[in-house]
């Protein structure tokens, strides 16, 4: 503000403008300067505050009661602590930040404000606050004909069931007992009959917010959302001024039929934006998005050869789909699934939700594929298990084949690998040209580890000891010849080689 007295003394020292350095024209220019200065403090000075008005203000001082906020006026205006406090009784403000409120009262030089009316601003509240269109304060105290009934300064007053909240259909218990702002919409019959509104102030509320998040959001965000409403496709998400819709696809890793299996209405999530159209008012979200996908690491739990507990998922054609772990399922081809005998449809030996006990033959993270065997829980205690050792000699069928060898299936429920290097005429190649699904096999067991449930299979061992036997054969018919001897020595020879 300027010194008015200090400016006159300035410019009135002296009897001569001239014996200070002033000429005639630079003395009036000071005057017109001076007139420009004062006539701009004395209106700032005679603002008037008009009762009722809405006003913006900026926080300078905060005190145990009062918060004091410079309106531009003579005096600062004045605010409950009370009207500025959150639901856990935290104050929301600090010096320094810009507030809309009302003005409440202006007595005695004084300018009372209020961002919502409570019994700290005041009791002349209903008539002025009506008009005003200032927030009153309230407790929902309990149910009535077709709404709830309102405790306003200990006043009864009603609300409607579709003013309650953005969305109708909430519950009782939701409401009631609880307190909360509202807007007065009816002031009748000298205050016996009062109406108020709580979903204007909400709506009033999210278009700010909705203001806002047009500025701010962007596609890749994340932030954090409260679940609304659950429908078949998806979950609805309040994000703070906007609703966006969570696919079922993006609920989670795993597999999801319902919403209600992972989420629930009032759950706080984090949720990941991956479209938003502000025209058609569609904000797409993504739960799953910010989980750790399990599939990154899927083939260090999962290794071939490992057996694990699952349950059955999807039924098709082809075969049944076994979840390993939320996120993670793999397909059991029906040619596994009949215990021997040929079936059209796996529904024909399980069911939807059974459990089985599972074989890993192959993982592929990169495109989310895990293929697997049926195993009977009670293998290992069948008679033809505990017969397997090495050495034997037993016949399979080809399971499944991989370039570093051939998955064959064994009596018992039990499977083998036949490597490459044990297959019996050693040639390389494309071995699926070579094996075909389901196709016999006679094969040797090299070992058989209880442990990790790993057994190596021979097919080159098998040969050479049959080669080995019908040499001895041949060499025996033709034991009292040289010549024979001598061709069996070769022929000998030859096979080892």
């Amino acid at each position: 503000m300027v010194d008015q007295d200090s400016t006159r003394s300035r410019l009135g020292r002296g009897t001569s403008s001239e014996a200070e350095g002033w000429s005639d024209g630079a003395v009036e220019d000071q005057h017109d300067d001076f007139a420009e200065l004062l006539n701009a403090n004395e209106s700032l000075r005679d603002i008037v505050v008009q009762k009722d008005a809405k006003t913006e203000g900026t926080i300078v001082s905060i005190g145990q009661e009062w918060i004091f906020v410079d309106i531009g006026a003579k005096t600062e205006g004045v605010i409950a602590r009370e009207d500025l406090l959150d639901e856990e009784r935290n104050l929301s403000v600090a010096v320094g930040d810009s507030l809309t409120a009302y003005v409440v009262s202006t007595r005695d030089g004084e300018i009372r404000l209020s961002v919502k009316m409570t019994a700290a601003a005041g009791e002349e509240a209903f008539r002025d606050a009506y008009r005003a269109g200032i927030p009153v304060e309230g407790v929902v105290k309990g149910e009535r004909k077709g709404g709830y009934t309102v405790s306003v300064f200990g006043k009864e007053t009603f609300c409607p069931y579709s003013q309650m909240d953005l969305r109708a259909g909430g519950k009782p218990e939701d409401y009631i007992n609880k307190r909360f702002a509202f807007r007065i919409t009816e002031y009748s019959e000298r205050g016996r009959n009062v109406v108020l509104s709580r979903r204007e102030i909400l709506q009033e509320d999210r278009e700010l917010q909705l203001a806002q998040l047009r500025q701010t959001l962007e596609v890749g965000d994340v932030l954090e959302g409260v679940v609304k409403k659950l429908a078949k496709f998806g979950a609805f998400v309040d994000i703070g001024g906007a609703e966006g819709l969570i696919p079922l696809s993006e609920l989670s890793w795993r597999r999801v039929e319902d919403p209600a299996e992972v989420l629930q209405v009032g759950q706080r999530l984090n949720v990941k934006v991956l479209s938003i159209d502000w025209g058609n008012g569609r904000i797409s979200l993504s739960r799953k998005q910010t989980l750790d996908d399990p599939w990154l690491t899927v083939a260090d739990r999962f290794p071939e050869g490992k057996s694990v507990l699952g349950r059955v998922t999807r039924l098709a054609n082809f075969g049944a789909f076994v979840e390993l772990e939320p996120g993670v399922e793999g397909l059991v081809h029906i040619s596994e699934i009949g215990a021997g005998r040929r079936i059209s449809h796996p529904r024909e030996a399980l069911n939807e939700g059974d459990q089985v006990e599972v074989r890993v033959l192959s993982s592929d993270p990169a495109s989310r594929r895990i293929s697997l065997e049926m195993q009977k829980p009670d293998a290992q205690g069948s008679e033809e298990y505990a017969r397997l050792n090495p050495g034997d000699v037993v016949q399979g069928t080809v399971e499944a084949v991989k370039d570093y060898g051939v998955f064959v299936s064994l009596p018992g429920g039990r499977t083998g690998l036949l490597h490459v290097s044990e297959i019996a005429d050693g040639r390389t190649g494309d071995l699926r040209r070579r094996f075909a699904a389901g196709e016999a096999l006679d094969v040797e067991v090299l070992s058989v580890d209880p442990d990790s449930n790993k057994i190596s299979l021979s097919a080159r061992s098998l040969k050479e000891r049959r080669e080995e036997s019908q040499f001895k054969d041949f060499k025996r018919s033709g034991a009292g010849g040289d010549s024979l001897g001598t061709l069996g020595d070769i022929l000998k020879d030859k096979l080892r080689k």
